[in-house]
């Protein structure tokens, strides 16, 4: 016999699984486009005690760090507000704990951030990059 305790665990975990899987999917659209863009994957889903670098790449001479985020709706605000102020010093903790433990020497550094906002009825999507990203 299921219980309703174990059939709210069932959903809390088909939940979590639907968005790891989205989440996946959406670096994996990120890193095609970047590639497209002549940019070369060397590093994704790196993380350290600061937090997660999605995706590391080279343009050219600048290492690149990507931060990909992934919306079938906007119940949690559109992407793009996911990168805060607070969000954005860690992540720069995070670009000099990857520079140092990877002794990368690369002199520039840049943060970009992909957007991605899928349809899952029309099975589209539609990307937004932001390069060089600052928060005012």
């Amino acid at each position: 016999m299921t219980t309703k305790t174990d059939q709210m665990k069932k959903a809390t975990k088909d939940y979590h699984q639907k968005r790891r899987l989205l989440g996946k999917r959406g670096e994996e659209v990120a890193c095609e486009f970047l590639q497209r863009h002549n940019m070369k994957i060397i590093d994704r889903n790196w993380r350290c005690s600061y937090g997660e670098a999605d995706i590391v790449a080279l343009d050219g001479d600048t290492l690149v760090f990507c931060e990909v985020k992934t919306r079938t709706n906007l119940k949690f605000g559109n992407p793009e507000e996911a990168i805060t102020c607070k969000k954005l010093g860690r992540y720069y903790k995070v670009v000099n704990l990857y520079r140092s433990r990877k002794a990368v020497r690369h002199s520039a550094v840049r943060l970009d951030f992909i957007a991605l906002y899928v349809d899952e009825e029309k099975k589209r999507a539609r990307l937004q990059y932001v390069r060089d990203v600052y928060v005012s």
